[in-house]
Order: structure tokens, then sequence, then C-alpha cells
């Protein structure tokens, strides 16, 4: 993947459920040591029979990579980033909370309270509910090291039109989460087994006790992960010399919730200029006299300008998502296609 909003993207996508957004991303990175796994790769024409055999399996997955490109990434990635953000919230934070704030004396805070795992929110990167008393991320980090809970957690998601989802259990705890493979890292003061237990890259891997793949025959289902747009743009053409003016233009996106609202603005604003810039203005000559003599530059290739795109009268308007959860759709090339 490209781009520095895909990189901010990601970053922010943690944001809901660590309190704060993630320090370092890497992109291009697709064999680990942390998950072990295998795949013939053919996720499309394994029979079903043949599928639930080789599922059986708990470090087999019908692909390592998702089938993404720019106009959805940010649906398959999103989804990934958050399940990981998610698990380390259930499986650190969530008990790290739990031991500081029943840790006093007659069972410390909690014990009046009937908080549970759904109520844990993030305010000024303090994680709360009702009226305990609020934590920072430092000091839950350091609580988890100290039990020698989970404190890191790696995943891998899968999708055929549907998201693939799987029964784990960690230290005694069943759950169910839309991955299918998973790998946990023990704090600092985990047990010997534990330690053990963290081999390659330093994760443990849990065997899932059960998965579930979407069908093989959802390999044909019309579902999209990119965001629907439309725009509308008002211009004049001259009879004379066929000159065409534009006048103003509107655009509308749908792209779910927004994951960084500037960068979809950006992309809008980005897009639509560059839809005009290839209906109206920008072309090469071919053959010899064309940009391969390298006597070509800006000063040549017409790239539209503000006044050639009607930057003052201008409009794009971001649909709001259909519910509290609607996911995040990709965008990147969409914004121009109308255009065109």
């Amino acid at each position: 993947e490209i781009g520095t909003g895909s990189t901010t993207a990601q970053l922010v996508a943690v944001e809901p459920f660590l309190g704060r957004p993630a320090d370092d991303v890497d992109f291009a990175v697709n064999h680990w040591d942390n998950l072990p796994l295998h795949t013939k790769d053919e996720p499309y024409t394994t029979p079903q029979a043949k599928e639930d055999e080789l599922a059986k399996d708990p470090t087999w997955v019908p692909r390592l990579v998702s089938p993404v490109s720019a106009s959805n990434s940010a649906y398959y990635f999103r989804h990934a980033t958050q399940q990981a953000a998610q698990l380390l919230l259930k499986l650190c934070l969530w008990p790290a909370a739990q031991s500081i704030w029943s840790g006093k004396e007659g069972g410390g805070q909690m014990l009046p309270s009937t908080v549970t795992e759904d109520m844990l929110e993030w305010r000024d990167r303090m994680l709360v509910a009702e009226g305990l008393e609020p934590l920072s991320l430092e000091r839950l980090a350091a609580r988890a090291h100290e039990l020698g809970i989970v404190t890191g957690v790696c995943v891998h998601a899968f999708n055929r039109w549907a998201w693939a989802k799987a029964d784990f259990t960690v230290e005694g705890r069943k759950f169910q989460a839309m991955i299918d493979a998973l790998s946990v890292q023990y704090g600092k003061g985990a047990s010997e087994a534990k330690k053990a237990a963290m081999k390659s890259g330093g994760y443990a891997f849990i065997a899932r006790d059960k998965v579930y793949y979407p069908p093989v025959q959802r390999t044909n289902a019309g579902t999209v992960y990119y965001a629907p747009c439309a725009t509308m743009v008002e211009l004049s053409v001259s009879p004379g010399t066929g000159k065409v003016n534009l006048l103003s233009h509107k655009t509308w996106l749908e792209c779910g919730t927004q994951i960084v609202p500037e960068l979809v603005s950006g992309q809008i604003q980005g897009g639509v200029a560059m839809g005009i810039g290839h209906a109206l203005y920008e072309d090469l000559p071919l053959h010899e006299t064309g940009p391969g003599n390298g006597q070509w530059n800006l000063n040549r290739y017409h790239v539209p300008r503000a006044s050639e795109v009607a930057v003052w009268k201008a409009e794009g308007v971001v649909l709001p998502p259909l519910s509290r959860t609607d996911p995040p759709k990709g965008m990147a090339e969409v914004v121009m296609i109308p255009v065109v």
C-alpha cells in the first residue's frame, strides 16, 4: 500500500480502543514469525469440502494477504488493526484495570459497582468507567506487565465478501473474534510456562478452537467495500472555440465512518481536480515528440490550476455514517471517476 493517508489512518484506527494513536506503523510486511501460518493461497478455487478439511489445522489460512486495492484498503486494513486493538483492550487493559480498581482492602473501588467491559471508554487519554478512578495507559501497562498477563497481540484476518471468525481460549477465557489466527505476548512478570510458550518473535501462538470461514460460494457475491461517489458540474462551452469553463461543482461521498476527516476532505478536493485535468487538459503526444524525448516538463504538460477547477465554487459533502458501527470505506481514485 502507498500514501501517507494510509499510514495515518492506521495510526489513528487504534485510538478508540487504546486511548491514543499508535506510535509506529509498518507497511508491506507480510511474512513474520509472530504468526506461524501457511497457505496454498487458493481462496477462490479450493472446493468447499477441501477447505473444510484444511481449516481443521489451526495454522492454515486461505490466504496470507487480503486482495486489497487503494479504493478499499481502509476497509480491509482498519478491520485487522482494530481487531488487534480490541483484543489488547479485552485481554490486557481490562484485566489490568480490574486489578487496580479492586486492589484495595475490602474489594476496592470496584466492589459496589457493576462495571463490565462494554462500559469502558477513553476520555482525555484516561480509561474510565462509571465513577471509578481514571487510569492512564502507562499505569495500565505497568500493571499488566507486573501481572504477567497479555501485553501484545498479533492477528490475522481473512475476508471473502464477509469476515472469517474463530473461537479462542486465552488464559482460561473463551471468546470469539472476527479473525482466524492469533498470537499473544505476555508481560515481564509472566510465569515460566508462559515465557516458554513465547517462541518465535517473542509471541505465543494461540491455536483457535474453531474457525468459521465464509462459504466458498460467497466468492460470487456482489459486495463492494469502496465508497460510492457522485459529482455534479456546472460548466459553459464556447460555441466558437469549444473552450470549456467550469463554473461550479459539488461532490457527494458516502464513506461510512471517517477515520481522519481532514484526509477525506483533501482526497475529495484532489480527486475532483485530478478528474478535471484528465477530462479537459492533461495530454501527451505519442512517439518521438512525446515525453520520452526528455524535453517535457510542467511548462508543456497542462496540469489544471486553481482558476481552471472552480476552486472558489467547489463544494464537497460527506454523508454521515449510517450507524455508529458503520465501517470506513476506502475512497482513493473513486472521487475522480464521476468527474471524468
